[in-house]
């Protein structure tokens, strides 16, 4: 899947930080090439790779593209919930993993924001989106 997807905390409506350790943490056995200079890392997962913006400090959020294989989605859904994170694609709902995040979105992303609880929950909201 080649467009992009970001993941943000939010709080109160506006952008927030996510605890940092635990994402770092839950990404770190995946990295397979990073460059600091551009805040990017190719991770690597048995079924496929992924693109990952943002590994220098991934609870401030960060954007993943060129994801193959659902092993990097059930990640993605495990650091967002772990950060209390949304994750947001272009023509999709916003996807949560907690039912209690969505007072935190701003109003037009809580509208129509579906809650998940897997990677193949993502892949399932891309392919009805």
């Amino acid at each position: 899947m080649s467009f992009d997807v970001y993941a943000q905390r939010f709080a109160g409506g506006e952008a927030a930080e996510a605890e940092n350790g635990v994402l770092a943490e839950l990404l770190a056995p995946h990295l397979m090439r990073v460059e600091p200079e551009f805040d990017f890392a190719e991770l690597h997962f048995d079924d496929g790779t992924a693109d990952f913006y943002g590994v220098a400090e991934p609870g401030s959020g960060f954007m993943v593209n060129h994801v193959s294989g659902q092993l990097a989605w059930e990640l993605f859904a495990r650091i967002a919930s772990a950060g209390d994170m949304v994750l947001m694609a272009p023509g999709v709902p916003t996807m949560l993993f907690r039912e209690e995040v969505r007072q935190h979105l701003p109003a037009d992303l809580a509208q129509d924001a579906v809650v998940l609880s897997s990677g193949a929950d993502i892949l399932r909201t891309f392919a009805n989106a």
